[in-house]
This record gives C-alpha cells, sequence and structure tokens, in this order.
C-alpha cells in the first residue's frame, strides 16, 4: 500500500475522520502537532504515530511549530511517504511546504484548507498572504469543502483543487417525534468569530417570549467566562447551559432533541455541525455568508440570522418543522455523505 502522511492537530475530531476513511486505502501515518487522539490509536500502529507536543494556543503557534523543522523532516525521510497532507494551510501546511521545498523529497504534497486559513488568516496582512501563496503554489493538489472557498484559493493560485463536503459517515436514524419546540442548541467555539454572544442576546428575545426555552451551549474557548457572564447579567441562568467539550453520545442527543440549530460565525466554509445539524433534522439559523448559502434557502430549509429576528419569526419556521426536517436530511443524503465523497478524492489523487 501507498504511505501517507497526515500532519496536524491530531487530537482534532476533523482529522480522526480523514483517517477512518485513509486507512481503507493507504497505509497512514500521523505526525500530530499536539497529542494523538485515542480513536485514531486504535486504528493505526503506534509505530505510525508520532507526537510532538506543542501545547495548543487559540491565537496560533506557527513559531513553535517552525522549530520542530529538522524532527519532522527527519520522520519524513524516514517514512518516504507517497503523500504527505498537512491540515491548516498556514501552519501544518506551510511547515510541510518549507520542508519539500528545502530538501527536494519527491512526495505528493496535498494541503488541506480549513476554512479561517484561506478565508480569514491571508488577508489580516501581506505577509501571511504572501505565505498562504507560497504554501498553495508549493502543493501537488489542495482540498476544499466548499465552492466559496475553492474559489478564493483559484484567486491566489493556479493549484488544482479538490472540493468535496466533509460530511457525515451516514444519515442518522431519528423520529421527528422527539424533537423538543423549547429547545436551543449551539456547539461552535466560544471565541470572537463565533458570536456566541449573539446568540445569547437572540435567546434572550426568545426567552422573555417562552418561559420554557432552553439553550445548550457546548464547545468551550477563550470568552467563555465573558459569555458566562452575560447570561448572568441577562438574568437567563437556569435557562442557558454551558456544556464545554461533550461527547460523541451526547452530541447525537442534543442534536436529536433540538428544534433550533444555531450557528452564526462571522466567517467560515462548510462547517460540518451544521450539516450534521441538517441530518439530525434541526431548523437551522446561520449567518448569512456564502458557505451556508450552498446548503440554506432562508425561509425554506433555515433560516438567516439577522439581530431584528423575533420569536413570531422562530414560531413560523417550527410550523413547518416536518417538511425542514424532510428536506435537510434529503440534501445531506445527496450531497455530504463523506465515505462517498472521500473515495472520489482517493481515485482523485491517485492521478496524481
Amino acid at each position: 500500500m501507498k504511505r501517507y502522511i497526515i500532519i496536524g492537530n491530531a487530537q482534532s475530531t476533523h482529522i480522526v475522520k480523514w483517517i477512518r476513511e485513509l486507512v481503507k486505502y493507504f497505509d497512514v501515518y500521523v505526525i500530530s502537532s499536539t497529542t494523538t487522539h485515542k480513536d485514531i490509536r486504535e486504528i493505526i500502529r503506534d509505530s505510525n504515530v508520532f507526537d510532538l507536543k506543542i501545547p495548543v494556543k487559540e491565537e496560533g503557534g506557527n513559531v513553535s511549530l517552525l522549530k520542530k523543522f529538522f524532527v519532522v523532516k527527519k520522520i519524513i525521510i524516514k517514512i518516504n511517504p507517497h503523500f504527505v497532507n498537512p491540515h491548516y494551510i498556514t501552519s501544518h501546511g506551510f511547515l510541510a511546504a518549507i520542508i519539500k521545498k528545502l530538501t527536494g523529497l519527491k512526495f505528493k504534497l496535498i494541503q488541506s484548507a480549513w476554512g479561517s486559513d484561506i478565508l480569514v488568516t491571508p488577508f489580516k496582512n501581506p505577509f501571511y498572504y504572501n505565505i498562504t501563496r507560497f504554501c498553495l503554489n508549493s502543493a501537488d493538489l489542495t482540498t476544499s469543502d466548499s465552492e466559496y472557498m475553492t474559489k478564493i484559493i483559484k484567486k491566489m493560485s493556479k493549484v488544482k483543487v479538490s472540493t468535496f463536503i466533509f460530511g457525515i459517515d451516514k444519515l442518522p436514524d431519528i423520529d421527528i417525534a422527539i424533537k423538543d419546540e423549547n429547545l436551543f442548541y449551539s456547539n461552535r467555539m466560544l471565541s470572537p468569530n463565533y458570536n456566541i454572544d449573539d446568540v445569547i442576546n437572540f435567546f434572550k428575545k426568545i426567552a422573555d417570549e417562552n418561559p420554557k426555552a432552553k439553550l445548550i451551549i457546548s464547545h468551550d474557548g477563550s470568552k467563555r467566562s465573558e459569555l458566562e457572564n452575560l447570561v448572568k447579567r441577562l438574568k437567563l441562568t437556569g435557562k442557558v447551559s454551558f456544556k464545554g467539550f461533550i461527547s460523541l453520545g451526547d452530541q447525537k442527543l442534543f442534536y436529536s432533541r433540538s428544534a433550533i440549530y444555531i450557528s452564526i460565525p462571522t466567517s467560515d466554509s462548510t462547517s460540518v455541525s451544521l450539516i450534521e445539524a441538517m441530518a439530525y433534522g434541526c431548523i437551522p439559523m446561520v449567518s448569512n455568508i456564502p458557505a451556508n448559502r450552498e446548503w440554506i434557502d432562508d425561509g425554506n430549509n433555515g433560516i438567516f440570522y439577522n439581530p431584528g429576528i423575533s420569536y413570531e419569526d422562530i414560531q413560523r419556521m417550527l410550523a413547518k418543522k416536518k417538511f425542514v426536517f424532510d428536506k435537510n436530511r434529503k440534501i445531506v443524503s445527496e450531497r455530504a455523505i463523506f465515505p462517498k465523497s472521500f473515495k472520489e478524492y482517493v481515485e482523485t489523487i491517485k492521478k496524481i
């Protein structure tokens, strides 16, 4: 089997998902900037896992990662891979691009874009923009999970792009009868881009009209304390629950029971969380950004957030919850089953 190296934060469930598919086709190795998720260690040999143990920093840790240049180069030379696939272009992708450029190693470089590494970071300043272009131009192929992000990549580089949705393994079995019209769910990171403060302020209007309404917020991030204080100031204690990082089982439960799913980032590519919520028949309330417009038709199978949305707007969507339930599950079954998309990706890279 051909040897395939993933470079990234292998504690990420996204990378777990990739590796579950990759092992069907390749001899897979992992170079993790942190440590490696236990689910990955269950499916590949310990000798194929290399942990760099760099502390995770929300604001980025590229300098610490670049200090591992010689360690990572040595590992790659030892493995002699056919493919090297860093995830998150402006960090792990930059390291891999430099290694390929300075060593002349013959592996095929596949850069995988995650969202902000293409949609946000390059536009902070010219330095980041040039780094991103260097990473893209060094690649034999780049992967993207939305048509919008693919368009941005193609404006920056002539690199070949494989666009496929980072979807779900299969459509879950679920009965609409267990949906709770009073339950709202948000599972995006508690950091500035995801606007959880706006989620809470929106929910305040709902709770004032509907005393039974509940909001569950899972995930964690730098703004958690600030957001918990906001809940107290708005007198929503007992109505808003912060769950932090949750198990896969709990996440499935919250998707299954929630009627309304909320995700309003300022910038994002196709969100796996949105795809999951649609698969569980939730009514999505999302930000009106290009990637979301690829999935949501406002007022039809979901609603675009704006500060003026009222409880009456939510009630109108709830009145058609059966239609939304069936519509969104059909969309996911047709466009976002990950193993099917991944098989097509494998066929693409075999032709490089």
